[in-house]
């Protein structure tokens, strides 16, 4: 299902897409009122997991999760109190990062901050990705990750930051911190997007055959005209180099995982 230009999107696009049967048990499995025997629906959940990655679009992804972040902010919850105590903490995580020449490696060490009703472990990668894509264009930060998440918490989380951060409100982000950007969702324009940008911010699927396994965004920032993925399994591991942004998608979980939409970096 492809969006036009202007259109707007909902979860009843989104159900109308995976088809009727996929779609009512969706709804049915959100609402908590599937019908289903307990195994059934088990079943039935697995089986959509597989379709949305292969028979939704990115476009539509994206958008859907776009319209959740604009829902998300309307609602102004505030979480102002998280910015001291993530400054704190965020103290205690220096000299991983140093050794880490800078990156955010080790999204799971991060239990200690807050990001909205969730934390930045289960839910961080997409500022991590930010944090990252800025550093490996400056060698500096723009902000401290705190004020980072602070902005985030007041426009880009999705449900409340437990379904992470729309990949549009990291554009809007970096767009509005002087930086140079573009999005696309055509899996054949990555190369392209490679090529013409100083670093890059990837949203892809974990298992391109099981939604369950989540979506993930990672930077992948650029070294001598190769690329190198980072935070990838957040346990101070990275991916790459390699020679191409598709040839490092293909690396990343053992060749399963598949790009949702990809943003250009660059200086102004």
């Amino acid at each position: 299902m492809k969006m036009k230009k202007g259109e707007s999107m909902n979860f009843e696009d989104l159900t109308s897409a995976l088809g009727t049967k996929a779609g009512n048990l969706l709804k049915e499995a959100t609402t908590g009122k599937a019908g289903n025997a307990a195994n059934e629906r088990a079943e039935a959940f697995k089986k959509i997991c597989a379709l949305i990655p292969n028979k939704i679009d990115n476009a539509t992804v994206i958008n859907v999760l776009d319209l959740m972040r604009k829902q998300q902010k309307a609602i102004k919850k505030d979480f102002t109190a998280h910015l001291t105590k993530n400054e704190e903490a965020f103290k205690k995580h220096a000299s991983v990062i140093a050794k880490n020449n800078g990156f955010v490696e080790d999204q799971n060490s991060y239990t200690d901050m807050a990001y909205g009703d969730a934390t930045m472990q289960y839910s961080g990668c997409e500022i991590f990705a930010t944090y990252n894509a800025i550093y490996s264009i400056t060698g500096k930060t723009a902000m401290s990750l705190a004020k980072m998440i602070s902005e985030y918490e007041k426009d880009g989380m999705v449900l409340s930051g437990k379904f992470g951060t729309a990949p549009k409100a990291i554009k809007d982000f970096l767009d509005k911190h002087g930086f140079k950007t573009e999005m696309t969702t055509n899996e054949a324009d990555f190369d392209n997007f490679g090529r013409k940008f100083q670093s890059l911010i990837l949203t892809m699927y974990n298992d391109k055959d099981d939604i369950s396994k989540e979506v993930h965004t990672v930077n992948i920032s650029k070294e001598n005209g190769k690329y190198i993925a980072h935070n990838v399994y957040c346990n101070g591991k990275v991916v790459g180099p390699e020679a191409s942004v598709t040839g490092l998608i293909g690396k990343m979980n053992g060749g399963k995982a598949k790009g949702i939409s990809l943003i250009g970096v660059s200086k102004a």
